[in-house]
């Protein structure tokens, strides 16, 4: 157990922040004395209240806290911890008489305990492997910041071109398994061009953001919107018909044609406007690019009939459901 005791203590765990909570001074510096000749940055709390109000300000990745505090009790102040920060990892101190507190703590979220009285090496332990969950969690954070950056669009905050793409061949396979129906919306900001020109390209910026936020409030959870180049937007509705999404895409222009910008009116129309083309699977296109292109005829005619309007595409639909 030594010799195991020895390498945990050879492994360099990351540095970072530490909160020790314990009303005991005596205790608060033993730890802190630990954990400091580790490089650590440990911060005291005598109290939980003092405790809380620490982790409002700092961003703590573990915390070491006595389950008896005066005041809160201590379970109370892991749930409070833990609804602050799910992912902080917090490790309890108890003495062995209060075994079974500590197990109800992990229970109810903790990470570990240690134990009164203290063992050096096991505290290092201890806290080494929390600082690895921690590294982990983090490393997951990041790859997942990673991919949100390569699926979205910069400018708006919705899914890109390249990901729209990946999102329309993947719901189109799904609708084609279960037979079920798939819509989708191409559209157009009418006139951007000329209020570009004449507002400039940030103006255009926040009218393109503002038509994207309005595009997303206005759909399903489950409807995916995505800025497909341009002044153009795209959006997929899993399992919505045609009749469906003729209904939202009418919903959607008129909630566009309220919307102003600092409160005024922005185009030469009057109002901002939108032109929508709208296509179904499996009535109008077999594959992602036949269900693009017919929405892109449908948008044309849109824009052609004098646009603000929503067009069908009305071409010679066929019956694709079995393959």
């Amino acid at each position: 157990l030594k010799n195991d005791l020895i390498e945990e203590e050879r492994k360099v765990p990351e540095r970072i922040k530490i909160l020790v909570v314990d009303d005991e001074e005596v205790i608060r510096n033993l730890l802190a004395d630990v954990l400091t000749d580790d490089g650590h940055e440990v911060i005291a709390a005598a109290s939980a209240e003092e405790a809380l109000e620490k982790i409002k300000e700092t961003p703590f990745e573990v915390i070491i806290t006595d389950l008896m505090l005066p005041g809160i009790n201590g379970l109370e102040v892991l749930r409070k911890i833990k609804k602050m920060n799910f992912d902080i990892s917090v490790i309890v101190i108890t003495g062995y008489a209060t075994i079974e507190t500590a197990v109800k703590a992990i229970k109810e979220g903790a990470y570990d305990y240690i134990s009164k009285p203290f063992d050096n090496a096991e505290i290092k332990i201890v806290v080494g492997r929390a600082i690895e969950r921690q590294v982990l969690i983090r490393g997951v954070k990041e790859k997942e910041h990673y991919r949100k950056l390569s699926i979205t669009d910069g400018l708006t905050q919705i899914y890109n071109h390249r990901y729209f793409h990946e999102l329309l061949y993947r719901e189109i396979m799904r609708a084609r398994r279960y037979f079920h129906p798939l819509s989708l919306l191409l559209i157009d900001i009418n006139d951007f061009k000329s209020y570009n020109d004449a507002h400039g390209h940030l103006a255009g910026d926040k009218l393109l953001k503002m038509v994207a936020a309005v595009l997303s409030r206005e759909v399903r959870e489950v409807d995916s919107v995505a800025r497909y180049g341009g002044e153009e937007f795209g959006i997929i509705l899993p399992e919505m018909d045609k009749k469906g999404a003729s209904f939202l895409a009418q919903r959607l222009r008129g909630a566009i044609e309220k919307t102003k910008v600092d409160g005024e009116e922005i185009m030469p129309s009057g109002c901002l406007t939108i032109s929508i083309g709208v296509s179904s699977y499996p009535d109008d296109a077999a594959s992602r690019e036949e269900l693009i292109q017919r929405a892109d005829e449908a948008l044309y005619e849109a824009k052609h009939l004098g646009k603000n309007k929503v067009c069908l595409f009305k071409g010679e639909g066929v019956n694709r459901w079995h393959f």
